[in-house]
């Protein structure tokens, strides 16, 4: 059974809110779940060098290069060194100092520690680091401040660690850190504070409870709070810095640092303390204490980029996920294709910019999957409603049932059914414009002729014979469309199982007057059993009339029409001969034509030029075909070849 109905358009609201689910679905999933957070970064990175930062101010580091390694001795140096270090810094008056130097371990110098601690006594603004540990004792992490000694001195302490991401690039810190609960500021906050500036809202020590602890399966864990990400002042070497060993040299202190907040640390190479940032390139990593350094900056001078939340990360996904539905229902492909590329380097150019513009950064890549992914998702439900459609359509032209295994076709096998239609539907609109110009003429005129002589009055004898030709040719042309109608109508569930020989039989006989009529002699030669094809019986009587009254129109006084049944691999054939003029070649290819009569001019146009085009729709509707053959020396045979049932 056809489905009447067409497909839906891929336009349809439930098309659109099916398109925009599945969209915002994928972006959710691809930002919760991280899979493509290695984009995110990149465009982070990316940010990072395309922005520019002013000259970093007020912030100096004590570098532990290779060159004081070479002059103070290989390290790690004995805490006296340090202590003479510190002081030799002190004395050119800085802000604030904070040491990158872990001091955790008591070491076997009692002595160095007396004097390292007299030392940060003497400076009292010297801060010192907080190292969490990742290696595990007793399956615990461990917060490893400076030995009691040294705590006692310094001015302040606080943590030095850095976020790393799974790529192993640190981009971040937090503000607050613990073991247990998030206590610990960050070293460059200590050092911030002890210089006198004073931190905005929002940068206060977490209370208990407001900290979310990163791991649940084991207790205490590494508590974080307030995430940030960093803006570099630039690459590896941005921040000023001073050797140590040109410090440690005879001679008045570094005026360089007078005034400063300075950082102390190791950089030169092989120490350890060496990581990958957004702005290092082709090898050149940075060293920790200048990225401590780039912290104050940021805390300084509020440059911190504040992480979306995820819930917000996850909800803006989703938004921006739906907005190529504003152009995929409405645009062609092409322009579709450049609108979707349009926004996807517009979400791009929002990312990078956004961090540089408004200190926000959202991770972009749920919404870039989800408008990559949005023009071949409306591409491909196109293209299945086209197909679709094109299945409907051959069902309705092929008559097939709905079920019917069009799948199995290619897109291309599809489109040139198609176009195998197209072209019928141009031939049937030719022959429209035949038939509309052959009612105007041939049935229009007898019946106009008839109409007039109506209304002339009195008929008398002569008058009414015209009358009755003319309106028995225009009941004669209007039945033959009816008939013709009717065989192009024909489907083979109307077929039944009928014996040809009846019907070339009945066939023969309905044309014996007229050939008594002009002296035509009729030959039969039929077979006595039956001829078994699945026809329709009038259709082929019908159709086999045509044949003979065609040769009988053209058939001499005294000639011979032969009517032949022959069975021939596995089909039943039908032929008429006679012995007239036969077809002109002018005649041939027009001969099985529509208006066949008005296309040649060699035989007298006495019929309608329905005939044999309607006995060649006869045989086609059967499963068979009609020819024509040449007989010599003269005549013609036209056949209908049928298979058998």
């Amino acid at each position: 059974m056809q489905d009447k109905r067409p497909p839906r358009s891929a336009h349809g609201l439930r098309e659109f809110l099916g398109m925009g689910l599945v969209l915002a679905a994928l972006a959710v999933g691809v930002s919760a779940s991280g899979w493509l957070a290695r984009m995110d970064y990149f465009l982070f990175d990316l940010s990072q060098r395309l922005g520019t930062q002013p000259a970093p101010t007020g912030v100096v580091m004590v570098a532990i290069d290779q060159a004081s390694l070479q002059e103070l001795g290989r390290w790690p140096w004995p805490r006296r060194v340090h202590a003479e270090l510190l002081q030799q810094i002190c004395r050119a008056s800085p802000k604030a100092v904070a040491m990158d130097i872990a001091f955790n371990e008591v070491g076997d110098d009692p002595a160095g520690n007396q004097a390292l601690a007299k030392a940060l006594r003497a400076c009292g603004n010297v801060s010192l680091p907080v190292v969490m540990e990742s290696a595990r004792q007793g399956g615990q992490l461990l917060e490893s401040p400076p030995i009691p000694l040294l705590a006692r001195s310094a001015a302040g302490l606080g943590r030095v660690s850095v976020r790393l991401d799974e790529d192993g690039v640190a981009r971040g810190v937090d503000l607050w850190e613990g073991v247990g609960s998030a206590s610990w500021p960050l070293l460059a906050q200590t050092a911030l504070q002890i210089s006198g500036w004073q931190p905005p809202d929002g940068t206060a020590p977490p209370q208990p409870g407001d900290t979310a602890r990163l791991v649940t399966d084991e207790a205490p864990t590494l508590v974080r709070h307030e995430p940030r990400l960093l803006r570099f002042a630039g690459p590896p070497g941005t921040i000023p810095s001073v050797s140590a060993a040109e410090l440690m040299r005879p001679g008045e202190p570094a005026q360089a640092l007078r005034g400063k907040i300075v950082f102390v640390g190791a950089t030169a190479a092989g120490m350890g303390d060496i990581l990958s940032t957004p702005v290092t390139s082709h090898g050149a990593a940075m060293p920790g204490v200048e990225v401590l350094a780039n912290v104050l900056l940021n805390l300084r001078d509020e440059r911190f980029i504040v992480p979306l939340g995820r819930a917000w990360t996850l909800a803006l996904s989703a938004l921006l996920a739906l907005v190529p539905l504003l152009w995929g229902t409405r645009f062609m492909p092409l322009p579709g294709l450049l609108a979707n590329a349009a926004w996807l380097a517009a979400l791009a150019g929002l990312a990078l910019a956004l961090p540089l513009v408004s200190g926000i950064w959202f991770a972009p890549s749920g919404a870039l999957v989800a408008a990559i992914a949005a023009y071949p998702l409306w591409s491909w439900r196109r293209l299945e409603v086209a197909r679709r459609y094109l299945d409907w359509q051959l069902q309705q032209l092929t008559g097939a049932p709905a079920d019917s295994p069009f799948y199995r076709l290619r897109f291309e096998q599809r489109i040139d059914y198609v176009k195998q239609a197209q072209q019928r539907f141009h031939d049937l609109h030719k022959e429209r414009e035949e038939t509309l110009a052959f009612l105007s003429h041939d049935i229009r005129v007898p019946l106009a002729a008839a109409v007039q002589q109506l209304g002339g009055g009195t008929l008398d004898e002569t008058h009414q014979h015209r009358l009755f030709q003319q309106l028995r040719r225009a009941h004669k042309l209007a039945q033959s469309f009816l008939s013709l109608a009717r065989v192009q109508s024909l489907e083979q569930k109307d077929l039944r199982e009928i014996d040809l020989g009846s019907v070339a039989h009945q066939a023969i006989d309905a044309v014996y007057e007229s050939a008594q009529g002009k002296s035509v002699r009729l030959l039969r030669h039929i077979p006595d059993e039956p001829v078994w094809i699945r026809g329709d019986f009038h259709l082929l009587e019908r159709a086999l009339d045509n044949l003979l009254h065609n040769a009988l129109r053209f058939s001499p006084a005294g000639g011979t029409i032969t009517l032949t049944l022959t069975l021939q691999g596995g089909k039943a054939e039908l032929s008429v001969a006679d012995q007239g003029p036969g077809v002109s070649a002018e005649m041939l290819p027009h001969l099985f034509e529509r208006f066949s009569t008005q296309k040649a001019t060699q035989r007298p146009a006495h019929g309608t030029g329905l005939g044999l085009y309607f006995v060649h729709n006869v045989a086609e509707r059967h499963g068979g075909q009609a020819g024509y053959e040449a007989l010599v020396p003269a005549g013609a045979r036209l056949w209908i070849r049928l298979p058998l049932a």
